[in-house]
């Protein structure tokens, strides 16, 4: 058998360029793919629940950062040492609950056409279809808006994917 330095140079290219290169490929197409299938898909309202005591309408934002929570601030105060805050949280059918929770920050938020807020920064427990999850909330005054709750990217990454043309696609069924 006669090899030539031109067939060395094709089984070459053939062996460490050809086959990699298809490999590569193919993982691009049909990988992202399965790991898009693991993610649960919802819509752009949902339902929630806070500790598992307390369902929520929510509005799910990819165009927002983190979490925020209509609450009414009770009180602020001091803790061993740190700052915590007790607050109110209702749903539109009445039902309340009551917590208090340690401020992880405070973060100012920019508004259009109005001077920036100070929002607290809280650890809670939210339940969105079957993933439960403790991230940071912000605690806002969302009274005149819709719904109660607005779930950023913080919540959804890793875990959903969001169709815009549907709601209330899932309940929230965590168990604890």
């Amino acid at each position: 058998m006669h090899y030539s330095i031109r067939n060395l140079k094709l089984q070459f290219l053939r062996k460490n360029f050809i086959l990699p290169t298809l490999l590569v490929v193919i993982y691009l197409l049909y990988v992202p793919d399965v790991f898009a299938l693991e993610k649960q898909s919802i819509g752009w309202l949902e339902e929630v629940s806070i500790n598992n005591e307390l369902k929520l309408k929510a509005k799910i934002d990819t165009g927002a950062t983190t979490s925020s929570l209509n609450a009414k601030i009770i009180k602020k105060f001091q803790r061993d040492k740190q700052r915590w805050v007790q607050f109110r949280i209702a749903n539109k059918a009445g039902e309340e609950i009551f917590l208090e929770r340690r401020i992880i920050r405070t973060v100012k938020i920019k508004r259009k056409l109005a001077l920036p807020l100070r929002r607290s920064v809280i650890m809670l427990g939210i339940c969105l279809g079957n993933v439960y999850r403790e991230l940071e909330v912000n605690l806002a005054n969302r009274e005149k808006f819709n719904y109660r709750m607005l779930i950023g990217r913080n919540y959804l990454e890793d875990y959903f994917l969001v169709d815009s043309s549907r709601t209330f696609t899932t309940k929230p069924r965590c168990e604890l």
